[in-house]
């Protein structure tokens, strides 16, 4: 995708030079059905939220280190972008991207995918695992929600990032500026009630809001069920 001046973008980390981090770093393979990708994460990512650091960032902005953790739903997300019959190069946006999992299924599927989150590391981190596995091209950008550039994309995935009402408006926000106008907005949820007031608040505000469910991809302590793919449109 071009680079837009609109946009900060930032660099990987060169995976041999990876910055001090409490809790320290751990490198594993994992699978979504027959495909593997290798990824660096926090390895002890409880230990991300009692920092002075963090305390004082929450204490500021309400800020809380959440992308160290690989959410469940980006299993979910990854298979169902990888069985789609979505474009190759179609510019993707992944928001909330975190270690960049969910993001880097679309990478190997082919799309243009732009990482993203309000946490530079995180940023960095996904673009890391993007070299990793072979897309040293990848671009990520540090985005507030509460702030969205005025640049669109086709497709935008977020995983588990509807949870806090707090961050419905926001996201519905950045939706109205960055999507495009025949666009969708994927957002994956594991049946939390929350999901029902964010899609409320999305259909009072004009959004067409449909719902796929997609059975749950094995992962750790994760019971069996079926994950919510809510899919947002603007209204024509």
């Amino acid at each position: 995708m071009q680079l837009r001046p609109e946009l900060e973008y930032l660099q990987p980390f060169p995976p041999d030079e990876l910055p001090e981090l409490a809790g320290d770093w751990e490198q594993r393979e994992l699978s979504i059905e027959d495909h593997k990708f290798r990824v660096i994460r926090p390895a002890n990512p409880d230990a991300l939220l009692e920092t002075p650091e963090t305390l004082a960032a929450h204490d500021a902005d309400g800020y809380m280190p959440y992308w160290g953790y690989l959410w469940p739903t980006a299993f979910d997300m990854g298979l169902e972008v990888l069985n789609s019959s979505l474009p190759k190069g179609l510019p993707t946006l992944e928001i909330g991207a975190g270690i960049g999992f969910a993001g880097l299924a679309g990478l190997s599927q082919g799309l243009d995918v732009v990482f993203s989150d309000y946490d530079r590391t995180s940023v960095r981190l996904a673009l890391t695992n993007a070299v990793l596995n072979g897309f040293p091209d990848a671009q990520g950008v540090f985005l507030d929600w509460r702030h969205p550039p005025a640049t669109q994309f086709p497709l935008i995935l977020g995983c588990d990032i509807i949870y806090e009402r707090a961050n419905h408006s926001p996201i519905l926000g950045l939706l109205d500026v960055m999507l495009a106008p025949d666009g969708e907005g994927w957002f994956a949820d594991p049946g939390r009630h929350q999901a029902d007031e964010f899609v409320d608040l999305a259909k009072s505000r004009n959004f067409e809001v449909t719902r796929r469910q997609v059975p749950r991809q094995p992962y750790v302590t994760r019971p069996d069920g079926v994950t919510d793919i809510w899919i947002l449109k603007k209204s024509s």
